[in-house]
């Protein structure tokens, strides 16, 4: 159950019609959902869709967030792992870990990963 909301989740990420990304935010997140990366820290699903909604704007057509790995479930969370971008093999990855509440996602933790120098 918890891996299929994370899949659900990045599909929301991806999804360029907004009332369907709307939706789906609202079924598979909490009301009082948190999403925090290096960059943002969005409450509710007003925010949260806005920050998609913000993405979708800035990204090149064809760049897409996917799962790298599957998703890793104990207890109340998940980890999982991505990468964003087009089919270009050098797209920027990462790893999020999100905690559920009644069966839905409450709060997302982002981390990107760096280049090495």
């Amino acid at each position: 159950m918890y891996a299929e909301l994370i899949h659900r989740f990045i599909d929301a990420i991806n999804d360029t019609d907004a009332a369907r990304r709307r939706a789906t935010i609202e079924e598979i997140l909490t009301p009082d959902c948190t999403y925090t990366d290096p960059e943002i820290a969005v409450e509710g699903h007003d925010a949260l869709d806005e920050a998609f909604a913000a993405l979708q704007q800035r990204i090149p057509p064809g760049f897409r967030f996917s799962l790298t790995a599957p998703v890793d479930v104990h207890h109340h969370q998940a980890r999982f792992f991505w990468r964003f971008g087009g089919p270009d093999a050098s797209a920027p990855t990462g790893s999020d870990v999100a905690v559920f509440a009644d069966g839905r996602i409450r709060h997302l933790y982002a981390f990107f990963d760096t280049a090495k120098t």
